[in-house]
């Protein structure tokens, strides 16, 4: 089944395409893939529909009424159906042998899963319109993968460790296992794939917390540079210890006044949890030293996430990594000097640090970009796309208790076919379903 991924992160840099042929599960082919930017005004404006939309308490019945809404999708939408084009033409496949289209949309609101919503109604926000786009392409739309879960009580989030499983059965064949999977994206996610005394595969997955999110603001602040390229701009600084711990102590609070990084799994994170800007850009230490630290921070929560691999099942042997951020050499190195006992730790963190290089001790262990294994670090996330409008197509779940806390797994999304109209009285699907205030809509 062929089938294309589109994939739109919280950076608004633009939007990664990749058609994708999947003849099973442990035979997975990217056949090409585009990326094309945004332009300085669809950034603008998404930015500022975003700020708009925090502004409503992410009450998308009112944000979807706002003059900028109907605007900046239009242009989105323009943007995206550009690329399947772009994505067609050179791949030379016919259009009729393309299954669907999977559509995440652009996250533009907050994303309130149970973890963090404390018995309140979670919610997640992310714009797209279906209708328009199947029109303009042509093809079959899946899209609002998160809602199904959120429904069922799970995170909505992280999305990758189902995709992630379904690559490591052609990786284990010749034996790279057990995995973890890490996503250097806006924020951090990881999933395991490993097993226990069963000796039945198992995946696990849950977002770390912040990662490009506050390394991009510094690059734009500091250096005027949308990020900071091969680690160049932090080169000359140094990782500060009272910076670290103020990182981890303020740098993910929940609304309940919670410390992200001290939660169980599952849970999920994003933006909205991340309001340390301001205090960043005044910190008194040089530019160059306060990004330092940051960027060592990316790779150190990352690490300590390592403490919830339960004790019941098998410690990675590889560490495969994917998306823009660990493209910065001194983010992969840190990395590495942390699992190698090289790194700075808190004091604080000592005794778990100790307990993740135990479990480490004597075993042989490999980390590596995706792409070392003829897996496309740049379209992953996109391909998870992919790989949910095919699932969706064949009736599979996508999500699972063990990855995202729902009470039962999801068959994510919803279609809407060249023609449909998918809007109905009361319920806008240019926003996911399960936005807030979905409970009363369902009553």
């Amino acid at each position: 089944m062929i089938t294309i991924g589109i994939m739109t992160g919280n950076s608004l840099d633009g939007v990664d395409a990749v058609m994708t042929d999947f003849a099973d599960n442990s035979d997975i082919r990217d056949i090409v893939g585009v990326s094309l930017p945004y332009s300085a005004k669809l950034r603008k404006d998404m930015l500022n529909l975003r700020q708009q939309v925090t502004d409503l308490k992410s009450d998308m019945s009112k944000a979807s009424k706002l003059p900028l809404f109907k605007s900046v999708l239009a242009e989105y939408t323009d943007l995206v159906a550009k690329a399947v084009e772009e994505l067609i033409k050179k791949s030379g496949v016919e259009r009729e042998k393309i299954a669907a289209i999977g559509l995440h949309g652009q996250s533009c609101g907050e994303h309130n899963p149970p973890s963090l919503a404390h018995g309140a109604e979670p919610f997640t926000t992310q714009i797209f319109d279906a209708a328009a786009l199947a029109k303009k392409t042509k093809l079959p739309i899946i899209y609002d993968f998160r809602s199904d879960d959120i429904f069922n009580g799970g995170e909505g989030a992280p999305l990758a460790p189902m995709h992630n499983l379904h690559l490591s059965y052609s990786l284990s064949k010749n034996g790279i296992y057990p995995i973890c999977f890490i996503n250097g994206g806006n924020t951090s996610n990881i999933a395991i794939i490993t097993s226990g005394n069963t000796l039945r595969k198992k995946v696990l997955g849950f977002d770390c917390g912040p990662f490009n999110h506050y390394v991009d603001f510094l690059a734009r602040t500091f250096f005027d540079k949308d990020f900071d390229e091969d680690g160049k701009l932090a080169l000359g600084g140094h990782i500060n210890s009272m910076l670290l711990n103020d990182l981890y102590e303020e740098a993910a609070i929940t609304a309940n006044g919670d410390n992200y990084f001290e939660l169980l799994p599952p849970k999920s994170s994003g933006p909205h949890l991340y309001h340390m800007e301001d205090r960043l850009k005044n910190y008194p230490l040089a530019e160059a030293d306060i990004l330092r630290t940051v960027e060592y921070f990316a790779a150190y929560i990352v690490f300590l996430s390592l403490r919830f691999v339960p004790y019941q099942f098998d410690f990675p042997h590889y560490f495969l990594m994917f998306g823009g951020g660990w493209k910065n050499p001194l983010i992969y190195r840190d990395f590495i000097s942390l699992l190698t006992g090289r790194g700075l730790i808190l004091p604080q963190h000592t005794s778990l640090v100790e307990g993740i290089r135990k479990r480490l001790r004597g075993e042989k262990f490999q980390v590596a970009l995706t792409d070392a294994f003829a897996i496309s670090g740049q379209y992953m996330e996109a391909r998870i796309m992919a790989d949910l409008a095919r699932c969706f197509l064949l009736h599979k779940k996508f999500t699972s208790p063990d990855i995202t806390g729902c009470s039962k797994g999801a068959i994510c999304g919803i279609i809407c076919n060249p023609g449909e109209n998918t809007r109905r009285k009361g319920r806008g699907f240019t926003y996911s379903r399960a936005a807030k205030g979905w409970s009363k809509l369902k009553k």
